[in-house]
């Protein structure tokens, strides 16, 4: 999936279409002060996966001037919040939550994350300096057989990252980090509403990934072991922070700010999360006394 996204790349960049296929999610990167050419790379990673906006990385970098950490950080964070929508989605649906919901939100808290560090940096002028990527392309070849050969390189970078990263996450689980992360997290989580059972459930995949802890959910919720609105809290909180050690360290790499990512990207999920809950429990208080007086 990830080669077919690079050949795409490359054949809208012969033809000269980049700014083209990009034009859509164009204005709305321009109010987070990003170039209009990263909207594709932020549509690769919604459509896709993270991995593949990773690969495109390298050859958009190239089509626009030096990139802040600032920019960087905001792209990163876009990355984080909306990525993998039409598998993570589905799982959301298979929870018997809507997955127009759940990809308006993610959407939603991804452009609201990206204005917020985009104002506040440009009132308070930090994360100005210029971001450094790790795999940043080295050169630029003319002919279709250096292309190639360029791209091998990209991609084997990104591999080689990618498990070492992988690895860096296996040990700190080994290490039970994860369960002092749990600890910390375990009373914002109750204050949320969101119950003792589901709370361990929501520390998997805020630590492991949204595929482990949507797993547990679906069986919990099928054995009715968690009720309807634990499911939505608990789903809607992991699909806007979820592998917080692993894909934050990943984004962290193309120039991003490590504490911007991790920081912003957990605290407005725990908003987010808190008024959600709140809406609901609304809601569902309304209901029951209209019930009630029927």
């Amino acid at each position: 999936m990830i080669i077919s996204v690079v050949v795409f790349v490359k054949i809208l960049t012969v033809l000269d279409l980049i700014q083209y296929v990009a034009m859509p999610l164009g204005p709305i990167m321009e109010t987070m002060g990003l170039p209009v050419e990263f909207g594709l790379v932020w549509a690769a990673a919604m459509l896709v996966n993270i991995y593949s906006s990773l690969a495109l990385i390298p050859s958009i970098i190239l089509m626009v001037p030096t990139m802040t950490v600032e920019q960087m950080t905001i792209l990163g964070l876009l990355i984080l919040i909306a990525h993998s929508l039409i598998l993570e989605t589905k799982i959301a649906g298979q929870c018997g939550l809507s997955m127009t919901v759940q990809v308006v939100l993610r959407i939603a808290a991804a452009w609201t994350a990206g204005l917020l560090v985009h104002h506040t940096c440009q009132t308070f002028g930090f994360w100005q300096e210029p971001a450094v990527i790790l795999f940043e392309a080295k050169a630029v070849s003319s002919s279709f057989l250096g292309w190639v050969w360029g791209e091998c390189i990209n991609l084997m970078q990104i591999f080689v990252i990618v498990c070492l990263v992988m690895m860096f996450n296996k040990i700190i689980n080994a290490l039970r980090i994860s369960d002092a992360v749990g600890f910390v997290l375990s009373p914002v989580l109750r204050l949320l509403g969101i119950s003792k059972q589901a709370t361990n459930i929501v520390i998997v995949g805020l630590v492991l990934g949204i595929l482990y802890g949507s797993g547990i959910i679906i069986q919990a919720a099928r054995e009715g072991r968690i009720s309807h609105s634990d499911t939505f809290s608990t789903m809607s909180l992991m699909s806007l922070a979820h592998a917080l050690i692993e894909d934050t360290i990943l984004l962290s790499l193309i120039g991003g700010s490590l504490w911007g990512l991790l920081g912003v990207r957990l605290v407005l999920a725990i908003v987010i999360g808190a008024v959600i809950n709140g809406v609901y429990s609304r809601t569902h208080h309304s209901a029951q006394l209209q019930k009630g007086t029927a």
